[in-house]
């Protein structure tokens, strides 16, 4: 990671938003102006703390109820989180969004900042891995890389629109989302003035880590 966000953050800087030079994504700017241009109140950001708590109490209610451990919280809660999505009203959700927005964006930084905390309880044990963990991030990280050019060769020589191709700042956004999670892509796209890909980066963070949670969840009960 300590190679790879430099290397991310130097291939976008100085690259232009894409609303800019593409007619394509103006809805997407337009819903962007309303997520984050909206009006936070008391009111929303109450409404927002307690929605988070009750889905909270609700998740570990179920698990005491039917006697699994703690372990369970997090999947769940996400699982809850999803299904609110899903199941409210859009009229209901439309008036939190600029408040959940920020909110939800302080919490990801805050979880981004405090992720490398637990490593020095481990410092010992990361010596002595260090090789073999070394190579599973090279392959890993070669393996993303690759799957992105080849996504890319795929949209722009079997596209149907003539000369249609993949901005590099989507391919970047998409990379450090799948890499980071939302807070590194939120942060990439900011950063960089791409306030056309803040919602994507959001929606493709929290997406991925909804399905991965589960996925990971399941290929440990497999393989344990």
């Amino acid at each position: 990671a300590l190679i790879y966000f430099p290397i991310v953050s130097a291939l976008a800087s100085g690259k232009p938003d894409l609303a800019t030079i593409l007619d394509d994504d103006d809805d997407v700017q337009e819903e962007t102006k309303d997520v984050t241009k909206g009006e936070i109140t008391i009111q929303s950001l109450s409404t927002i703390l307690s929605m988070s708590t009750a889905i909270t109490f609700i998740s570990h209610t179920l698990l005491n109820l039917f006697k699994r451990s703690a372990s369970h919280a997090l999947p769940l809660s996400t699982l809850l989180s999803i299904l609110v999505l899903l199941l409210a009203p859009s009229k209901m959700l439309k008036p939190l969004q600029p408040t959940a927005e920020v909110v939800g964006t302080t919490l990801l930084y805050l979880f981004f900042a405090t992720a490398g905390a637990p490593g020095f309880s481990i410092a010992s044990s990361m010596k002595e891995c260090f090789l073999p963990l070394s190579f599973f991030l090279i392959v890993l990280y070669a393996l993303h890389g690759a799957t992105l050019y080849f996504i890319c060769f795929l949209i722009t020589h079997f596209s149907k629109k003539k000369n249609e191709t993949v901005a590099l700042q989507r391919l970047l956004t998409a990379s450090s989302a799948a890499i980071g999670g939302p807070a590194t892509a939120v942060a990439l796209a900011k950063s960089n003035g791409w306030n056309s890909l803040i919602v994507p980066s959001l929606l493709v963070g929290n997406l991925g880590y909804a399905v991965a949670t589960f996925l990971g969840i399941g290929f440990h009960a497999f393989f344990r």
